[in-house]
């Protein structure tokens, strides 16, 4: 009853805040207190006074936290206003072009080894031309973390490298394939939010932007944008560490106002972010998550196997890192199952492995997605944005499965 009870504050939490607009963080804590507090009463070994501590995200906080103060900085001095125009200038004149266009340059640096944290350089970047062209944020958000998560599974990247890795392990040498199934299902996927969005419609640019100089606080701050490149690809240099440094350096360098930039971190929006964590731990500890699981194991058979792992990968994904924990665990538990059922290869199932964890990504409970939402500008609703990403992420897990039962993944083992 508990864990059925868990889920049922969860939607009930994301329904209110969706009706009322009130911020979903400080709603899922109150939650979190309360069930946790009943949970304990009826026997679940679950500390209520630790349920914050043991639920915060300290690594998504402080990178969420560390990369909006560096934009920051770039916004009040008009480096990432400098930018987007000098980028908008490639499509000359043309916006529909501009999603397009950090879809691809999105895929190319992540694949290049930066992985999918580099979405904490690019979305500011993206967002803010989205909203100075007109072309819809949740499309822009999407098509953006669409590129680079199709190469964050390349060999060179870190989420590749895992699945590459545990893969071989299970006999499976040839990584292709598999980073193929993902990277043909995320491309689909975000070709059709560009244009079932309004990617075509986004309207030809009235006046094509012109070049712009950047001034001397603002090339230094571009140098720092760089320095953050560099270290993360080239260095494998933890992220937040990097941006929380180039952020104090430029804070000394005098290119920005010390409290505007540090009253620019979205603190809403780490909140929002942090408080969802927090009841997603309560409700994993309650059994909630075991609960799922367990529902969809029961039914697992030769035709359903693949789908059913396509969702509890996304699952789990959400609730878990998919590098750490999810992949370690349901790439070793597919081959075996596929071993047991005789009728279906080891390969078929970790695609599905492959495509349900790393597509949860988009989610805002996962680290890509909440920097997602922490990099918007202020003129985007950021609750609205997190429950329309929440949906997508739903979404792409149920059209996959979908895909997977009709057999189209068939081609990829």
């Amino acid at each position: 009853m508990i864990p059925v009870c868990s889920l049922i504050v969860l939607v009930a939490v994301i329904a209110v805040s969706a009706i009322t607009k009130k911020n979903a963080g400080i709603l899922a804590i109150m939650a979190s207190f309360v069930f946790a507090t009943i949970a304990a009463a009826n026997g679940v070994d679950i500390k209520v006074s630790k349920i914050v501590s043991s639920g915060w995200p300290m690594s998504v906080f402080f990178i969420v936290m560390a990369t909006t103060f560096l934009f920051g900085i770039a916004n009040l001095n008009g480096t990432t206003k400098a930018l987007s125009q000098n980028i908008a200038c490639l499509a000359r004149g043309n916006a529909r072009v501009l999603p397009l266009l950090f879809f691809v340059l999105g895929a190319v640096i992540s694949a290049a080894g930066a992985g999918g944290l580099i979405v904490a350089v690019i979305m500011p970047v993206a967002l803010y031309v989205a909203v100075d062209n007109g072309i819809p944020v949740l499309m822009m958000s999407l098509v953006t973390m669409g590129g680079i998560m199709v190469g964050g599974l390349s060999p060179l990247a870190i989420n590749g490298i895992v699945a590459s890795q545990l893969s071989a392990e299970q006999g499976i040498t040839n990584y292709n394939p598999l980073w193929a199934a993902y990277a043909v299902s995320m491309t689909i996927f975000s070709l059709g939010a560009y244009l079932l969005l309004g990617g075509l419609k986004c309207k030809k640019m009235t006046t094509t932007p012109e070049f712009v100089k950047f001034d001397k606080n603002q090339t230094i701050t571009l140098a720092a944008i760089v320095a953050v490149v560099v270290c993360v690809v080239f260095f494998s240099m933890d992220i937040g560490l990097v941006c929380f440094t180039c952020a104090g350096i430029l804070l000394m360098l005098n290119v920005a106002d010390q409290k505007k930039a540090i009253a620019a971190i979205p603190w809403a929006t780490i909140l929002l972010i942090g408080g969802m964590a927090v009841l997603i731990s309560v409700v994993k500890t309650c059994g909630g998550i075991d609960f799922l699981s367990d529902k969809l194991s029961n039914v697992m058979g030769p035709h359903s196997a693949q789908p059913i792992f396509v969702i509890l990968g996304g699952l789990m994904g959400a609730v878990s890192s998919g590098t750490g924990v999810v992949m370690p665990t349901l790439i070793p538990l597919a081959s075996e199952l596929a071993g047991q059922l005789g009728t279906v290869s080891a390969q078929k199932l970790i695609v599905g492995v492959i495509v349900g964890t790393n597509g949860v990504v988009i989610s805002p409970l996962s680290t890509v997605g909440g920097i997602a939402v922490g990099s918007a500008p202020e003129a985007v609703d950021k609750d609205k944005l997190y429950n329309e990403l929440l949906l997508s992420a739903i979404a792409f897990i149920l059209l996959n499965a979908i895909a997977s039962a009709l057999g189209l993944f068939a081609i990829f083992g």
